[in-house]
């Protein structure tokens, strides 16, 4: 599998970064462990400068227009610096940015709406990628540089939720391919990776304000389902699942939940994961000093 996402610039290797809002405000345990993983495996990341909110969740929802507006003028941004591939950790900011790109290069008469706004029309000369196929590649290349036995004792349910489970022709999203790698990953670090029946399925955190009560069910059902599977832990790749996670997790039983980024933080021995896990809503300390690995 290779690293598609990097580029090679005076023998560094470099990652264009959109970071999204929910990355800057409660997922920021994800992109700053990101942050330091990379920087531990010899990555610079470079933050796409000026960068606005994509309008993920809600703006396709409401305003299809908007669906396509917002994200559109991060594209021209990346389009004006020549960046090739921009990378996301979010895979709603991945899906907005793709189907701006996709809709406006099919559409003649909204890419002209799009440069009547913004001054210059979608080329498609940037293409979003998403950060998980590459950071495992990375992670396996160097996986001799993480501590041995790493997550001994640790039994991980890895929950996915249904942008990384969806056909790639509905979303651009290609989320089953890494797992055969992730798999690979952990089992190096010795840890268990569960499969548990519901780890494609929907944690409702788009029906959050809406529908909270459905929400809430959902997210203890999958709480619930990896548990009876044996899991001591979830581990996520989205923002937004592992908020919704979090916040409507079971008063009773709930399961630690883990951001992938953290996970190979805590393998690399980085200074700044406890600081991480102490914002986490579901404590996930107790069950790391348990088992000695954090």
């Amino acid at each position: 599998m290779k690293a598609q996402t990097l580029r090679a610039v005076d023998g560094e290797r470099v990652i264009s970064f959109y970071p999204g809002c929910s990355l800057t405000s409660s997922g920021r345990e994800m992109m700053e462990s990101y942050l330091e993983v990379a920087s531990f495996f010899g990555l610079r990341v470079q933050t796409l400068e000026d960068w606005s909110c994509c309008g993920s969740t809600p703006a396709h929802s409401i305003r299809g227009w908007w669906g396509l507006v917002l994200p559109a003028r991060n594209l021209l941004l990346a389009e004006s610096r020549g960046i090739e591939e921009l990378m996301t950790l979010c895979p709603s900011c991945f899906v907005r940015l793709w189907d701006s790109r996709e809709k406006l290069l099919a559409d003649e008469q909204k890419n002209k709406r799009i440069q009547d706004l913004w001054g210059a029309a979608v080329r498609g000369h940037t293409r979003p990628v998403f950060f998980l196929e590459s950071l495992l590649a990375v992670a396996l290349e160097k996986v001799e540089t993480l501590a041995p036995g790493s997550f001994r004792g640790l039994r991980i349910a890895p929950y996915y939720g249904c942008l990384l489970s969806r056909q790639r022709w509905v979303t651009g999203l290609d989320g089953h391919s890494p797992r055969t790698a992730l798999g690979d990953l952990l089992k190096r670090l010795e840890a268990q990776d569960l499969k548990w029946g519901l780890e494609e399925q929907c944690c409702g955190a788009g029906l959050a304000v809406t529908k909270p009560e459905l929400s809430q069910r959902l997210v203890a059902r999958i709480h619930q389902y990896a548990r009876r599977a044996g899991a001591n832990c979830l581990v996520v790749f989205c923002p937004l699942c592992h908020m919704n996670l979090e916040l409507r997790a079971p008063s009773q039983e709930a399961l630690p939940v883990l951001y992938f980024t953290e996970l190979l933080a805590i393998a690399a021995g980085l200074p700044h994961t406890q600081h991480w896990l102490g914002r986490h809503l579901v404590d996930p300390k107790p069950l790391l000093s348990q088992l000695r690995i954090a």
